[in-house]
């Protein structure tokens, strides 16, 4: 009697599956848009109860904001914010401590002319700084989550 042995081979294709991420800029522009979309929020409901958002700097007539001007403030800001994050990302030795630094300076030196403009109402200079505050909240931690710690490019 002989054995006849058979070797069966399987080969399966091994895939490998590669997210593909998106830029830094990209992301931090999305969170822009996130978080100016909180701010606008912020800024309706503040409007619902009576805050009125006249006032003007230093020397000047107070003016009434024109509705949804926090939403398109923190548009054009989180566009120069997300042109930072993207060169930190780049360049920075450490992006997200540095980012974290850079942006909670930045946002404290923001709520200063909130603070002393001129207004009808101690409520409006409350709310813009608050509107400041709101809108770091949402962008410094989301940014920073997806910066790396240190850069390998500058290690």
């Amino acid at each position: 009697m002989s054995a006849i042995t058979t070797s069966t081979t399987s080969t399966t294709p091994t895939t490998s599956v590669r997210t593909r991420r998106v830029p830094v800029g990209v992301h931090a522009f999305g969170v822009a848009v996130v978080a100016a979309v909180v701010t606008g929020g912020f800024e309706a409901i503040t409007r619902a109860v009576g805050v009125p958002y006249e006032f003007a700097f230093p020397g000047a007539e107070p003016a009434t904001m024109p509705v949804s001007g926090l939403f398109f403030a923190v548009l054009e800001f989180g566009v120069i914010g997300a042109i930072i994050a993207a060169c930190l990302a780049r360049w920075a030795r450490r992006p997200r401590s540095t980012w974290q630094r850079t942006t909670v300076t930045l946002t404290v030196i923001s709520v200063v002319p909130s603070l002393v403009a001129a207004s009808t109402s101690h409520a409006t200079n409350v709310a813009l700084a608050v509107s400041h505050v709101v809108a770091a909240a949402v962008i410094i931690p989301l940014v920073a989550r997806r910066l790396s710690e240190t850069n390998p490019r500058r290690a």
